[in-house]
């Protein structure tokens, strides 16, 4: 490898369409000869990850997320496509002078288990002590509302993953072993994402947990792990999983991973030898004022992330790149030319603004206490 290029981990968080901002982040990382060893990701960070694992470049990456084809799951009537919408609708109505009308409480109601069309689902939920109360309820009315009806149901997206990775010759995981094996990756995987097993309330870590559903790590294809690591609440149908139990097969319902944590660092062992960069998509929190069906579909979303899981994200030689996005919804499918600037200008930004510190401490262990003394008085040149 030449000894120009500079070895680092990645991790991506989710966002939606705002992962487009990965495009500008990974252009500095070229400019820096930076190289990625083992990559991790969630939602469209898995996706994002999977293409730079597979070996495209900043051009390409650009070119591939520009061609994706938003038409294909372009919002239509919200209501109608999505019930958990139509039911929040009806639910604030008929609670008129009720005062808590939040998403959480609303997804959080076990009078959703009453349901005729849903409550026969929930003999497929564990009944683990560690998966009661609150994640318990919320996960099982997610997977009964989405599984009701959705916007999509993620052939697409699956079906253009797999043609792109297939070009690079990567089709199963199999064909990714090519990270650095360490406790946290025991097998180098180079790429490695999370969905969320809405049956136990966990995380599931693709590929290396998907052998608890009977299944061979190697041979799970990589695009349809990215399809259930972006599989999002209410936008996607659940992934289903058939696992064999006894004499009987159970049906497992796996969902976006961003859902236990959108930032997963912890899939990637910390190292004092390489440094750990994660990226992060921050976008403006609005208060909703209108409920249109879209903005309460929007408010679902962002509701169902990221809970359940202790904030405990830092590690030693870990930088974070954190990505303002703007007023940018993860639902904004029809982005305009300028939207997509901004938002590449926005992941170069800060990706400039990270890297110069993630490389300073190497410059001046070169440099020397005398060099580091002459910029210090600004007698450096």
């Amino acid at each position: 490898m030449n000894e120009d290029i500079r070895l680092a981990n990645l991790v991506l968080g989710g966002g939606g369409v705002r992962g487009i901002a990965y495009i500008g982040m990974y252009e500095v990382a070229e400019e820096k000869s930076l190289y990625f060893k083992n990559i991790a990701g969630v939602s469209v960070g898995a996706l994002v990850g999977a293409f730079i694992g597979a070996g495209y470049n900043s051009v390409e990456l650009r070119r591939i997320l520009y061609d994706f084809d938003f038409e294909k799951i372009k919002l239509r009537d919200i209501s109608r496509e999505i019930p958990a919408v139509k039911k929040y609708m009806e639910y604030t109505s008929r609670n008129t002078f009720q005062r808590d009308k939040s998403f959480k409480t609303f997804l959080n109601m076990r009078w959703a288990e009453s349901d005729n069309n849903s409550a026969k689902n929930y003999r497929f939920f564990e009944t683990d002590e560690e998966f009661t109360g609150y994640r318990r309820d919320l996960l099982k009315n997610i997977v009964t509302y989405s599984k009701q009806g959705s916007l999509f149901d993620g052939d697409y997206l699956e079906e253009w993953v797999y043609k792109i990775l297939r070009k690079r010759g990567i089709k199963t995981f199999a064909d990714l072993r090519l990270g650095k094996p360490d406790w946290s990756n025991p097998n180098g995987y180079k790429v490695r994402m999370t969905a969320v097993d809405a049956n136990r309330g966990r995380i599931v870590v693709l590929p290396d947990d998907i052998s608890y559903y009977g299944i061979d790590p190697d041979r799970l294809e990589v695009a349809k792990a990215v399809r259930m690591s972006t599989s999002v609440p209410f936008a996607f149908k659940p992934v289903e999983v058939l696992k064999k139990d006894g004499s009987s097969i159970k049906k497992h319902y796996l969902i976006d991973g961003g859902v236990l944590d959108n930032l997963p660092i912890w899939l990637i062992q910390p190292s004092m030898s390489i440094p750990l960069i994660a990226c992060e998509l921050k976008g403006k929190e609005k208060l909703i004022n209108v409920m249109t069906p879209f903005n309460i579909l929007k408010g679902l979303i962002s509701t169902v992330h990221d809970f359940g899981v202790p904030d405990i994200k830092h590690y030693k030689n870990s930088y974070l790149v954190r990505i303002y996005t703007g007023d940018i919804s993860f639902l904004d499918f029809e982005l305009s030319d300028k939207e997509k600037k901004y938002l590449i200008d926005a992941g170069r930004l800060a990706a400039l603004y990270t890297f110069q510190r993630v490389f300073r401490p190497k410059y001046m262990q070169r440099c020397g206490l005398f060099c580091v003394l002459r910029r210090i008085l600004g007698l450096h040149s």
